[in-house]
């Protein structure tokens, strides 16, 4: 819902932008709302790692060709680099999760025994993983 939300504000924002640019910019509009319902509707693990990092794609992108100096586009790479740094914290945790628990569906995860330490473990990066995205 509150995707849909910011994405409609976005558009009307950008209705001032020519035709071409519009396009692109709902083009790629669509691909994060695709893509952020299906990390929020995925039961799998894998899947929602992977739609996570989607995310990223359309959003690099938007700050890419829209950018009008030269700090834009450095912005635009600095954050792509940040957030692939930050999913590697995100990518370590879970796929410990996976192969201590032997599943990637989210509603077997809670079957599975962690010690005190693996729960830290996970704390840390998915705070780190997480963050870097959000930022905090």
């Amino acid at each position: 819902m509150y995707f849909l939300v910011v994405t409609v504000l976005s558009i009307v924002y950008c209705l001032s932008y020519n035709v071409d640019d519009l396009v692109s910019f709902m083009f790629y509009c669509q691909l994060i709302l695709l893509a952020g319902y299906a990390l929020f509707f995925t039961d799998s693990i894998i899947l929602f790692f992977l739609f996570y990092e989607f995310l990223l794609v359309p959003s690099f992108f938007i700050l890419y060709k829209f950018a009008k100096t030269r700090r834009c586009v450095e912005a635009a790479y600095l954050m792509f680099f940040w957030t692939q740094f930050g999913a590697l914290f995100l990518l370590f945790a879970l796929l410990y999760v996976f192969f201590i628990s032997q599943t990637s569906q989210f509603s077997r995860l809670s079957h599975t025994c962690y010690s005190t330490f693996e729960i830290n473990y996970f704390f840390v990066c998915l705070l780190i993983g997480f963050g870097v995205k959000l930022p905090i």
